[in-house]
Formats: structure tokens, C-alpha cells, sequence
């Protein structure tokens, strides 16, 4: 029964199920060549929820689900080769899991039974929303979003460049915005779409007892290599009851996700192979993850960017990143809350010890600052001095020697020797 396999999965310390996605290297022209092509010929469906989700699952087929790389250097490549597994570590459930599970108990059958296809219309219909945004159930966060991409846009000098979305679970009470979904992913003609939106709000949305007011199926935040960013009003909320501010969860979600469009814009740089060419593995999954919370900590702590303390930072980060997982061997392993935290403390660290106070690295400087850090303090792979070797400045040079001042307190952080509290005091 689902309601088993999902306590169980809570037990393991694993919430990915439910979180549809963190990011999904899709292309909006992809989606929409899609589209076009299912419109044509349409005739008599034979099942047009299956359509629906087989068009999802083709979608997810033809991309990967979380950022990923490939390669990056010779030496993470070597570090790396022939490993198909994350090393295993200390990790257990966490007040995110435990936010969660009162929802989960309001499910019964009939939630559980309509639960995959609802979430799946929920995301395909951010692809084609061309409505105006707004954020958080009643848009009461619409103004704070829109500071805080332009803050994103400046810091990282990508002006209009991407598209951010709100996700809503009243969508799914929205008959318009189900019937084009079907319109769009399956062969459904026009009256047979809005019989099949009739039906989902009066038989399931609104037999529900539950399902109309659940952040479950606004869950999303996920980026695209289509310079689109969706945020679900739902985990705000549940990040908001695990105990974060809800301002400081907002803008610390989107700075991660926007670190994702900053590596979709550098990814064959970097990593050696175009976005939609990567592929998924656990260390390239927690490579792209952990890189992107150590951009968010460098972001959010920047005297030029979030402007946040640390203290407050780590108390975001600290129910944010506890979607760090136990799933070693998952293509979509974040890697641990414990390492996501000393990612973000890294970030913290670039930011504090940069000089002049306020100098703004640019993405790639930032990125190789991380890799040194990542393949020397973090995962122990190269020596020392292919570390500085990597480094192609004085100046990078000068600041990672700043940054190995703080190599005791990041390991400690990332091996979990280090409680809350005293991380939050550091």
C-alpha cells in the first residue's frame, strides 16, 4: 500500500518522492515541438491520463532530473572514475521529513489514487503559464520575488535572462489551465480536455477533503536549461513550518535555483559537455548540488547580495538542505544535510575573507574557487597542490589560502562532529 512504502521512505530519511523534482534540464522548445506534434491527428483517446503522465515520463527520458555534469577536470574525472555510488554517511530524518508527514496521514485512497497525475499536471502547466505571477497562496510574497530576482539578475549579471513562476495548488481547480495541459500533452480534443478538467475538480479535487488546501502538489522548485525557475507556494510553506522565516526560505530557494541557470549558462565550460548532454550519476548529481548551496551561501551572506548573517543563513539552510538525502546510489543524490551545510558555510567563507569587502567574483571564478575546495577539503581526492594548481590567478591563489584557514571548521561541519547550534554560533 502507498501509504506504507511512503512511511517507510519518511524512516529512510528520503523526501524525493514528493518533491517532484529539484531541477529538470527540459527545454521549453522542446516541450512545445511536443506539444504541437500531440495536437495533430487527434481522434478518439484511448486513455488520456496516460497520455499525460507517458508524456511526462517521455519529457523526463530526453532530459535529466537534476543538475548534472560530466566532466569537469582531469583530476575530479580520475577521483571519480569507476565509482557509481556516493560513499555512505551519517544521515537521519530531519524537521523537514517531520513537516511533511502530517499531510501525508490526511491522504486515503482516493488521494493517493489521483496524487502522481495531479503533481504531474501541476508542473507541465508551468511550461505553458503565460499568466501574470504572483507567489505564495495569496501573493503576499509576489513584490519580495520580484526584488529579489533583480538583486539575482545584478549580482550575477544576467538581466532578464529568466523567467521565475509561482506554482499553486488552486491550479488544479483551475479548468482552463487543466484542459490545456491536455490539449498540449495529449491527443485530447478541445471538449473531451475540458470534460477530463470537469471531472478531476468535481470527482477528485473536490471530493477531496484534503487535496484543494495541500502544499503536496505545490512542492516543485526546480530550474530549466529554458531559463525558467518555478517555485511551489508549497514548499515555502513547508520550509515555513519546519521553522525558517519565510522571506529568508523564499529568497534562499530561488538563489539556489538561480545558481542552476548560472551553471546552465557555463555548463560545457565547466563541465566539459553541453546541459542536455549530461548525464546522471550520484557524484555528478551532488557535484552540481552542493556547488550551487555553496553559491547560494556566497550569495546570500554577500555584503552585495542577500546581505543575511550567517546565523540566519544557517538556520535556513539548515531545514532548506535537509533535502540532502540518504540515497546514496540515486542518480538524484544532493548529497547530505551535513555536507549541503558546509557547502553553504564554504559560500559564507569566499564571501567574508574576499578583499575589498564587496568585490563581486565573477560565475566562473566562484566556480573554481568551489572546485578547489570541493575536490581538496571535501572529498580528499587530489592533493594539495593540484588544488593551487588549478587556481589561474594570484589573486584565486591568495584567497584559497584564506579559505584553508577554515578548513577544520568545514570538515567538522561536513562530517557532522559540529551540532546545530554551534554551527548557527560559529
Amino acid at each position: 500500500m502507498r501509504v506504507s512504502m511512503l512511511k517507510a521512505v519518511l524512516l529512510c530519511c528520503s523526501i524525493s518522492f514528493v518533491i517532484v523534482s529539484c531541477e529538470q534540464e527540459d527545454t521549453l522548445n522542446e516541450m512545445e515541438a511536443s506539444a504541437v506534434a500531440g495536437s495533430k491527428g487527434r481522434g478518439k483517446p484511448v486513455d488520456l491520463n496516460g497520455a499525460v503522465q507517458a508524456k511526462a515520463a517521455e519529457v523526463a527520458a530526453n532530459s535529466t532530473i537534476a543538475c548534472t555534469t560530466d566532466k569537469l577536470n582531469n583530476e575530479l574525472l580520475q577521483a571519480l572514475a569507476g565509482r557509481t555510488a556516493v560513499e555512505p554517511s551519517a544521515c537521519g530524518p530531519t524537521a523537514l521529513d517531520y513537516a511533511i508527514v502530517p499531510y501525508v496521514l490526511q491522504f486515503g485512497d482516493l488521494e493517493w489514487e489521483w496524487y502522481d497525475l495531479l503533481a504531474t499536471i501541476n508542473q507541465l502547466h508551468s511550461y505553458l503559464d503565460r499568466s501574470q505571477q504572483y507567489f505564495a497562496v495569496d501573493g503576499h510574497l509576489t513584490e519580495f520575488a520580484i526584488k529579489n530576482k533583480r538583486m539575482l539578475e545584478e549580482f550575477w549579471g544576467m538581466p532578464n535572462e529568466v523567467s521565475l513562476k509561482g506554482q499553486h495548488t488552486k491550479t488544479l481547480l483551475n479548468r482552463n489551465a487543466i484542459a490545456n495541459v491536455y490539449l498540449n500533452f495529449s491527443t485530447a480534443t478541445e471538449a473531451e480536455a475540458f470534460e477530463m478538467a470537469d471531472l478531476l475538480i468535481s470527482e477528485v479535487m473536490l471530493k477531496s477533503k484534503v487535496l484543494s488546501n495541500s502544499p503536496l502538489l505545490s512542492l516543485d522548485g526546480f530550474a530549466t536549461t529554458s531559463n525558467i525557475i518555478v517555485i511551489g507556494d508549497g514548499i515555502i510553506q513547508i520550509l515555513n513550518e519546519a521553522g525558517t522565516a519565510e522571506k529568508e526560505t523564499f529568497a534562499g530557494v530561488l538563489s539556489h535555483e538561480w545558481a542552476h541557470q548560472v551553471q546552465f549558462n557555463n555548463f560545457k565550460s565547466w563541465y566539459g559537455v553541453p546541459a542536455e548532454l549530461s548525464e546522471n550519476s550520484p557524484e555528478a548529481t551532488r557535484l552540481t548540488e552542493l556547488e550551487a548551496d555553496f553559491f547560494t551561501g556566497y550569495y546570500l551572506t554577500h555584503k552585495r547580495g542577500g546581505t543575511y548573517n550567517w546565523k540566519s543563513t544557517a538556520q535556513f539552510v539548515h531545514m532548506f538542505y535537509n533535502i540532502g538525502d540518504c540515497a546514496f546510489e540515486s542518480d538524484g543524490h544532493h548529497g547530505t544535510p551535513n555536507q549541503r551545510m558546509a557547502a553553504a558555510r564554504l559560500g559564507w567563507v569566499v564571501a567574508q575573507v574576499t578583499y575589498p569587502m564587496g568585490h563581486i567574483y565573477s560565475a566562473s571564478e566562484v566556480h573554481s574557487l568551489f572546485i578547489a575546495a570541493y575536490t581538496d577539503i571535501i572529498e580528499n581526492s587530489i592533493d594539495r597542490t593540484e588544488a593551487y594548481a588549478s587556481l589561474n590567478s594570484a589573486d584565486l591563489k591568495n584567497m584559497y589560502t584564506k579559505i584553508l584557514g577554515y578548513e577544520k571548521e568545514l570538515a567538522a561541519i561536513a562530517s557532522g562532529s559540529l551540532d546545530q547550534t554551534s554551527i548557527e554560533n560559529l
